[in-house]
This record gives structure tokens, sequence and C-alpha cells, in this order.
């Protein structure tokens, strides 16, 4: 009984670490790599990846900085009465902290995995998406078999680029 009220209790925690990573860490690796055909991005990256670990952690935090210097704009302007500016400015501020932590994490991985520390974290981060994702599995499966069923157009539709999406990403028809 107190394992099933744990699991109720960090269900919600579970749905937010799928979600970063089915979608989230998905788009912003696919925006990522598109942007990596620009010569400056792919001049960046190659100097991202020369530096050490413990000058690739700083940019974590200056990342950090920047996106809460994003957010009190963003309450600057509800308090001024512009809730959509504000809302807007929230989300753009995210998303693009978002990208650039994932730019740097990739570029500077190897760095970054020399600290035992860091792979501890990680490997944390990664059992509790597992877990997250072994929770809802039933969920994602009978969302699976539903969309399978009903086969309305708009459900047709977006098998088919999904399918698409999975081809050019993975190379592979099945996801």
């Amino acid at each position: 009984m107190r394992s099933r009220l744990r699991d109720i209790v960090l269900l919600p925690a579970a749905l937010v670490v799928v979600v970063l990573e089915d979608v989230v860490w998905a788009g912003a690796t696919a925006l990522l790599r598109g942007l990596n055909r620009l010569p400056p991005v792919r001049w960046l990256d190659a100097w991202l990846r020369t530096l050490p670990g413990w000058a690739a952690l700083p940019l974590f935090l200056l990342l950090e900085v920047l996106g809460r210097v994003g957010e009190f704009w963003a309450v600057s302007q509800l308090v001024r009465g512009h809730a959509a500016s504000a809302a807007i400015t929230y989300v753009w501020v995210r998303l693009l902290a978002t990208l650039a932590a994932v730019f740097v994490y990739h570029a500077c991985e190897t760095a970054l995995l020399r600290y035992a520390w860091f792979v501890t974290v990680l490997g944390w981060v990664r059992r509790v998406r597992d877990w997250a994702l072994a929770m809802i599995a039933p969920w994602r499966a009978w969302l699976r078999e539903a969309a399978q069923r009903g086969r309305s157009r708009a459900t047709r539709r977006f098998a088919a680029m999904r399918r698409a999406l999975a081809v050019r990403r993975f190379g592979a028809s099945d996801q």
C-alpha cells in the first residue's frame, strides 16, 4: 500500500520527466542538429569541445543566470499587466535556455563525463527517467492501442508524421 501511494504521489514528476525526455530533449536535439549545419554554430561547437570540464561547468551556471534574468523580465511584464507578453517571454526564455543547455551538454559531454560526481548525477537522472517510463508504460500502450483502433483521419496523419520524423531522426521506421 505504501509503495502504491508513493507511486501515485510521484506520478506527476514521472510525467514531467517523460515529457522532458520524449518531447523537449528530443525536439531540442533535432533542432540543434539542424542548426549545427550553420558555420558559426559548428565553430562554437568545435570550440566548446576543446574546453576542459572545469571550464564547461560554469557555462551551465551562466545559462541558468541568463534564464533567471529572462524570467525576471517576464515577471516584470506580468506585474505591469502584460500577461500575454509575460507568458510569451517566459516560454521563449525557457526554450532558449533549454536549447543552449542541450547544446553545451552535447558539446562538452566528454569533458563532463570525466567527473565521477557528474556521472553519478547523470545516473540518478537516468534511473528516474527509466522509473517514470515504467510507471506510465501501461498508459502509453493504451493510448497507442486506442489510436490504432480509432484510425481517424487525424490519427492516421499523426502516425504518418511520427513515422516520417522517426525515419529522418533515426534512419528507421520503428520507434
